[in-house]
């Protein structure tokens, strides 16, 4: 019986959770649609998952542009002109970093926005990285209109950048409110 609940509960849960992410995905995709605005992402903490929750999205065809997954200095400097000594002084995860991922997405794949992710999925003891968090920025028009710092009290990598993910998409929203 208490497994039963348990399990209820969980299904309940997902289901919550899954009709939220619709929503706001309607909502972020009305919103571009209605403006004109076309999105390009460059991440790597999240590894994919941000381009594969916009392709989500209701017209995503429309919409989305696509996105490049940089998971290391050498692609963030190849494909999106980051500096190696930037770059290397804060192992790729700073506002600066997002910043230029952010702002040459929309380059790369002629975007009026550029929604960029770099950050930590798990502790890095070695570096003194205890704490996750990761830095997001958008760029509208090649212009940075918008940074925030992540956190999560998730544990496991998955759902860190499940975690990360709907912050990115909140954050969006959140900008879109004050246009």
């Amino acid at each position: 019986m208490v497994y039963e609940t348990i399990n209820n509960l969980l299904k309940l849960s997902v289901l919550i959770n899954m009709n939220i992410t619709e929503i706001t995905l309607k909502e972020l995709s009305e919103y571009c649609l209605g403006r004109q605005i076309s999105i390009g992402v460059a991440e790597s903490v999240t590894a994919g998952y941000l381009q594969f929750t916009l392709s989500q999205m209701p017209q995503a065809l429309s919409i989305f542009n696509g996105g490049i997954t940089t998971y290391n200095i050498g692609q963030k400097v190849k494909h999106l002109g980051l500096d190696f000594i930037q770059g290397l002084s804060c192992n790729c995860v700073s506002k600066t970093t997002a910043e230029v991922m952010a702002l040459q997405v929309c380059n790369l794949l002629n975007s009026k926005m550029g929604i960029a992710v770099t950050g930590y999925a798990s502790p890095v003891p070695e570096q003194n990285i205890i704490e996750l968090h990761a830095y997001m920025a958008i760029a509208f028009n090649h212009k940075i209109v918008h940074t925030h710092q992540l956190f999560t009290k998730e544990n496991s990598p998955a759902e860190v950048q499940k975690d990360y993910v709907k912050q990115v998409i909140t954050e969006m929203l959140v900008y879109f409110t004050k246009l």
